[in-house]
């Protein structure tokens, strides 16, 4: 299974077991990347830990707080810079789903072997690096063109 099918499936599971009316799965994991975090991140920080786009990240962002998830602060030593932190509400939220992620993370791993599950997050660490820094419309446009098959 490929990698992109196999993270589409992973996201199903924890969409069908952790859902809150309202909250898409960035949602769910930019609330877990700020509270993860202990203190208030700037967009470009979420940004860069979820793998999205600041025009996606604002996105999202403006749809956490409009439901009290979040709060938007000036950041006291650069007042161009905004910081997010959960507000009570997000973070009883966080509270709430943070224990249903780590059942299902824990039933999706309980067949894989402790030495499997070691490997398996350093090679994940090791995409999310490249991820990082890959420049994917750079790859996407430097792909040789697919050639024709031949039908008999």
């Amino acid at each position: 299974m490929g990698l992109a099918r196999l993270t589409t499936l992973i996201s199903d599971v924890f969409d069908r077991g952790v859902s809150h009316p309202g909250l898409s799965t960035s949602g769910r994991q930019a609330l877990a990347v700020l509270d993860g975090a202990g203190r208030p991140l700037s967009p470009t920080e979420i940004a860069e830990r979820l793998l999205l786009t600041t025009a996606s990240i604002t996105s999202l962002l403006n749809t956490l707080e409009r439901r009290g998830w979040i709060l938007r602060e000036a950041d006291a030593r650069d007042r161009r810079r905004q910081l997010i932190s959960l507000t009570d509400e997000g973070q009883r939220l966080v509270d709430d789903m943070l224990p249903q992620i780590v059942a299902l993370q824990a039933a999706l791993m309980q067949d894989v072997a402790e030495s499997d599950r070691q490997d398996l997050l350093r090679i994940l660490d090791t995409i999310r690096a490249t991820a990082v820094r890959l420049d994917a419309r750079e790859v996407a446009a430097s792909a040789p063109p697919r050639g024709r098959r031949k039908r008999s």
